[in-house]
């Protein structure tokens, strides 16, 4: 698994798909190829997560998945710096979260505004979010023990009835 993560990070970034080794220099490509071989275990994981039965559907939710999963953690941790009209912030929720800290006097308020930005991602977006994860998680196990505990009796009355 982690041999194939490995190849398809190399093949990558030496076929010159992020630019060539020469210009974004080998500390960058090591990164790339490091990042892009957590990115392969992840979605490894999730595909034999799929193949043993957990989850709904086929491949086709594995991508929806990782296409969530990708949206929520660059939302979180981008380190994008856009203009707010305040000046420069970080589009992540969390490094904005840190930096209003760090810059501002006004703690209370560097709060707020990392908690109710407009037009940006929010903290209250991500706990919101990691909540409803939350919810699922306790929900689909609740269901799962409930469903193996009917199994279980169907299978009881059924060799007592022989």
């Amino acid at each position: 698994m982690f041999l194939i993560a490995v190849g398809e990070a190399v093949a990558y970034v030496l076929s010159g798909m992020y630019g060539s080794v020469g210009q974004l220099g080998v500390g960058n490509a090591i990164l790339i190829i490091v990042q892009l071989c957590f990115a392969g275990i992840i979605v490894i994981c999730l595909d034999e997560l799929l193949q043993k039965g957990y989850g709904l559907g086929s491949g086709i939710s594995l991508f929806t998945a990782t296409n969530i999963c990708e949206s929520i953690i660059w939302k979180a941790f981008s380190p994008s710096t856009i203009n707010s009209g305040r000046g420069a912030g970080s589009e992540g929720a969390v490094i904005a979260l840190f930096h209003l800290l760090i810059t501002r006097s006004d703690k209370v308020r560097a709060l707020h505004e990392a908690f109710y930005r407009q037009n940006l991602p929010n903290v209250t977006n991500l706990l919101s979010t990691v909540l409803i994860f939350l919810i699922e998680g306790v929900w689909s196990q609740k269901v799962a023990q409930t469903s193996d505990q009917v199994a279980r009796e169907t299978i009881l009355l059924n060799t007592t009835r022989c």
